[in-house]
């Protein structure tokens, strides 16, 4: 099939070339709505599809936005994601996607690819905690989004859920139900700030009522029964808190399998990425977390950083806790 050029959308339209480009970069001036609408028929019409490589030249725009994500296997990951694409499909700007796989050494080497790409911005789930280890790309002048978790020292705008207000919440009403420990299942918080965050208000939580806490670290799913037991063993009433919705759906699977009666001989709670703890057991009282949400919120944010420089902020976005029977 033919390749349709922007001269023959042009003269199709009874418009200029000039004019097709403006519309193609959404600069619009005073370009009529009838004009707008009837461009928009003909490329249609005529399947026109413009070249990115001719418009990157022209322009010396890439319209490519890089966005990293510590884990892409993870489901918070995939309806960030979405959320971020469902504005730039509307902007002319394409992602580039990239799992750093948790990986320090391979998002530096992921970073420096997007960068080689010409990409206009980048949208960063940090696998580090150190700031250090991205300044290479502020000092391209490439405008840098982080989400979901926050670097120290902080320098870049995040988008973040409300980790502190919306655990200390649920962890409070749990524990004027009597539970006498409150056990913190995580995978690794060494280098990730949004971890050590919930780790550190369940803590602070629990020790200003004077009950018990612990800290459990999963770095595989088959390590959970082995770490589990002794809790299960103990005779004192136990809340387990999942750091995230993957560490819950693992734990969860692990009660059921072994018939652990939930809440009567342990209670569980934690964040939910997923939206799935109203299907599972008694119903599972759950923070769960609006990542498509945070992700349209980045995507527009960034969008905004790509006309003007801002000062740093960060953005939170309300996570909704849902209580149910597990607590």
């Amino acid at each position: 099939m033919k390749k349709i050029t922007i001269k023959e959308v042009a003269e199709e339209a009874g418009v200029s070339k000039t004019t097709i480009s403006r519309f193609l970069n959404n600069n619009y001036g005073n370009m009529s709505i009838e004009t707008k609408e009837k461009i928009a028929g003909v490329i249609e019409r005529l399947n026109y599809r413009p070249s990115k490589q001719a418009q990157a030249l022209k322009s010396k725009h890439s319209y490519l936005i890089g966005v990293v994500v510590a884990d892409i296997s993870n489901l918070y990951s995939s309806l960030l994601l979405k959320g971020i694409g469902s504005v730039f499909e509307q902007s002319g700007y394409q992602m580039i996607i990239v799992d750093a796989a948790n990986s320090v050494a391979q998002e530096k080497e992921l970073l420096e690819k997007l960068l080689d790409q010409s990409v206009e911005g980048i949208i960063l789930q940090p696998s580090s905690r150190q700031s250090a280890n991205y300044e290479f790309i502020t000092e391209r002048n490439i405008p840098l989004l982080l989400v979901d978790r926050q670097t120290e020292p902080e320098k870049w705008s995040s988008v973040m859920t409300n980790n502190v207000a919306a655990t200390q919440e649920v962890v409070e009403k749990a524990l004027s139900k009597g539970y006498e420990k409150v056990v913190i299942v995580s995978e690794p918080i060494k280098d990730v700030s949004t971890r050590e965050l919930r780790f550190q208000t369940v803590k602070e939580t629990v020790q200003k009522v004077g009950k018990e806490y612990q800290l459990v670290e999963v770095t595989d799913e088959g390590e959970i029964p082995e770490l589990l037991q002794p809790i299960i063993a103990d005779s004192k009433k136990s809340l387990l808190f999942a750091s995230n919705g993957r560490v819950l759906m693992d734990v969860l699977a692990w009660l059921i399998k072994q018939e652990i009666a939930i809440p009567e001989k342990l209670g569980i709670t934690g964040f939910d990425d997923w939206s799935l703890t109203e299907l599972v057991g008694p119903g599972i009282t759950s923070i769960e977390q609006p990542s498509k949400e945070i992700g349209k919120i980045a995507g527009q944010y960034l969008l905004e950083l790509l006309k003007e420089p801002k000062e740093r902020e960060e953005i939170i976005v309300p996570s909704d806790i849902r209580w149910r029977k597990s607590v």
